[in-house]
């Protein structure tokens, strides 16, 4: 079965390992980033070996719901009957930036992605067979969901503690999300690719980045679950499951608990809902 993909930062690391693997194995993808540039670079790379290749690029910065709409309607016009979504764009900054009157990384990874799928979840809806797979993180130990922190960005103490926060909110929207659409065709997880070695952790202090750099392992390790996720049957029997390696694992309580999740729902419709 030929899929059609939409990967959110799919244009480096782990999405563009992705990306390969899904163009190798015949499905059509879309590349959704904030580099249009680097991103046709990309497919000029992949078209260089599989001319072939069903694969395109669109601009989306998910700090602006301008773009985020805007990519919405292109990735619905190039793939009307998108049935797989990699919910994957991140990066980790140092230092406080802000982004809709939040701090960035939740704002971009967990509030931007929530707008983009709102408009893509009824055609995925119509779906025989469809999937949402989250790139969630270990990293989601380190986070807090605390509605002051979002309304307050300056509350963070750290870069690690907000981008834990993000990491804890993409894991918590991937649990509700699967929950809320358990009695359709729509099935979601999310998945820890590990320790990897991207550009992500490039505002790391120089002696931290040195230490992290020899326990990282490659981009293509870390995309094999989301790959695993989204063309095999673990993607179709599984719902609203956590998964390092391959296999389910043990999560932050938090992360399970409903209330929570549907405040946090509620929370995300306010802020980023359409």
């Amino acid at each position: 079965m030929s899929r059609k993909i939409l990967v959110t930062g799919g244009n480096s690391g782990i999405g563009l390992e992705m990306v390969k693997a899904f163009v190798q194995a015949g499905h059509e993808v879309v590349i959704a980033a904030r580099d249009i540039g680097k991103s046709q670079a990309a497919i000029a790379a992949i078209k260089a070996t599989q001319a072939d290749a069903s694969i395109y690029a669109i601009a989306l910065d998910l700090a602006s719901f301008d773009s985020i709409d805007a990519a919405a309607v292109k990735t619905l016009a190039l793939l009307p009957e998108l049935d797989t979504v990699m919910v994957n764009a991140g990066s980790y900054t140092q230092g406080l930036r802000v982004a809709f009157g939040l701090e960035s990384m939740v704002a971009t990874m967990h509030f931007g992605h929530f707008r983009l799928m709102q408009h893509l979840l009824p055609t995925l809806a119509n779906a025989n067979d469809a999937r949402v797979v989250v790139t969630s993180s270990v990293a989601h130990w380190a986070g807090t969901i605390d509605l002051d922190k979002f309304n307050n960005p300056k509350k963070y103490l750290t870069g690690f503690q907000a981008y834990g926060s993000a990491k804890l909110a993409n894991l918590i929207y991937a649990r509700e999300l699967a929950r809320r659409v358990a009695d359709t065709n729509i099935r979601v997880n999310a998945f820890h690719p590990g320790g990897v070695a991207t550009g992500i952790w490039r505002e790391l202090p120089g002696p931290i980045q040195s230490v992290v750099d020899r326990v990282l392992i490659s981009s293509a390790k870390g995309a094999d679950t989301a790959i695993w996720l989204a063309t095999t049957d673990a993607g179709k029997t599984n719902n609203g499951q956590y998964f390092v390696r391959r296999r389910k694992a043990a999560t932050k309580a938090i992360s399970k608990h409903v209330k929570v999740a549907d405040m946090l729902w509620r929370f995300s419709e306010d802020v980023a809902g359409i």
